[in-house]
């Protein structure tokens, strides 16, 4: 739910306040101070300090330089994040002036026999419950439990088909750990068109319009235009997509296309398992299903699979293949602010500064779109009580209006159900206005 438009409507009165006007502004407080994430209890991290270690060459650098960098920022990490540091450190010792691409492919082999220990019978017991199906989803369901036993034993099989949404994203999750921005943005306008509902629509043909502009694109120029499918137009993009992966030497890009490339062509290839491309396949195996409370067994053992945010070792196995970069960013990106609508967005929750509240990254991707009122039982009461006292200290330093920073709590006790003492000022608070 982070914020999309940063400017706040001037609708009470201390928005003339000239500090804290905008979701910049009062994400900006972590670059100032120490403000804890509002569910758990966590220090948070600016992403200028992300940024910063990024430019500077420490996740690119020798693992003993990153890890002596990375101990200052330990307590801002999550534990699956904190237990591949210290993996990573203690390797260190023995492998000093290796890069941490390598490092995750040592770690590799031991995470990924001990996570498939605890994926398999979590699996056995998903795929117990197919004979309680009935018969056109039981098909559906099979089919992709096999599909998945191939992917967890990383044996090559024929996919499908291509997703290009899902190729899309992966792609834009790690764009941000390119360091040629020029490159970046080039990758990332290539995969647009892949995620066009012509490639989806066997009926709907290619216009000419749209063959023109994938050919700019690609570069492409001594083809038959009458003669060019979409599985082509698909196979240019990711192809361009490719070249440009290996001018960047990013091994993990490259892995991308090829199973794109692969998967259109519908050559054997290896995938490997991902928790959320299996989620979102067995939604749609399970859609229109009668059985509610079946639906709902399945779910909740689902829930009990380790990923990369629960387990180290689904953290080490997600990267085997990543670069340096990406591996560095995301050990910090769940521990990055973020804005937080404390009222939902999609319940029409107002932009305005009394609605947010800072939390990390992880936890405002988890909460998603849901009440607080449901998400916040599983953090304490106390890390919501630090939270308001450091709002309240902003106050009191004149970064952040008295009446909005009251109206923020009032808001969150009544998203939160919860209530606990109102921090104090000390005095009143200087005021800064126009």
């Amino acid at each position: 739910m982070t914020a999309q438009n940063d400017t706040f409507v001037k609708s009470v009165p201390d928005i003339s306040f000239t500090a804290i006007r905008s979701a910049g502004d009062f994400r900006s407080l972590v670059n100032q101070r120490k403000i804890h994430c509002i569910y758990c209890g966590r220090p948070l991290l600016s992403n200028k300090i992300a940024a910063r270690l990024k430019a500077n060459g420490v996740f690119s650098g020798p693992i003993k330089n990153f890890a002596q960098e990375m101990f200052n920022y330990i307590e801002y990490l999550h534990p699956s994040e904190k237990e591949a540091l210290k993996k990573i450190t203690l390797m260190a010792f023995d492998y000093p002036n290796i890069r941490l691409s390598e490092a995750i492919k040592k770690l590799y082999p031991k995470a990924n026999e001990e996570l498939l220990k605890e994926q398999k019978p979590i699996f056995k017991e998903l795929s117990g419950l197919a004979n309680q199906m009935p018969h056109g989803w039981k098909t559906k369901y099979q089919k992709l439990l096999k599909i998945t036993r191939n992917r967890l034993e990383e044996k090559e099989y024929i996919p499908e088909e291509f997703s290009g949404k899902e190729f899309a994203y992966k792609i834009y999750r790690i764009s941000d750990t390119v360091k040629d921005e020029y490159m970046a943005s080039r990758i990332i306008k290539l995969t647009e068109p892949l995620t066009h509902p012509i490639f989806k629509n066997p009926k709907e043909p290619l216009t000419e319009k749209f063959i023109d502009k994938i050919l700019r694109l690609t570069e492409i120029r001594d083809t038959n235009k009458n003669e060019v499918t979409k599985s082509d137009l698909q196979l240019f993009l990711i192809g361009q997509i490719r070249k440009y992966a290996e001018i960047l030497n990013r091994k993990d890009i490259i892995n991308f296309c090829d199973i794109g490339i692969a998967t259109i062509e519908k050559k054997p290839v290896k995938i490997k398992f991902s928790n959320k491309a299996f989620r979102y396949d067995l939604n749609e195996a399970l859609e229109g299903m009668p059985d509610d409370a079946l639906r709902e067994k399945i779910s909740s053992i689902v829930k009990r699979l380790p990923d990369s945010r629960t387990s180290v070792n689904a953290f080490i196995t997600k990267h085997e293949l990543a670069a340096s970069d990406a591996i560095g960013y995301d050990l910090l990106r769940p521990s990055i602010v973020t804005i937080e609508h404390m009222h939902p967005k999609s319940q029409n929750g107002a932009n305005e500064l009394w609605n947010y509240a800072l939390s990390c990254e992880r936890d405002n991707n988890n909460r998603s779109d849901s009440y607080m009122k449901d998400f916040i039982n599983a953090f304490p009461k106390e890390n919501q009580q630090r939270y308001f006292n450091e709002i309240f200290e902003e106050v009191f330093k004149g970064n952040i209006p008295k009446e909005t920073a009251q109206r923020m709590l009032k808001v969150f006790f009544n998203e939160s159900g919860r209530q606990f003492e109102s921090p104090k000022l000390k005095s009143k608070p200087k005021k800064n206005y126009y």
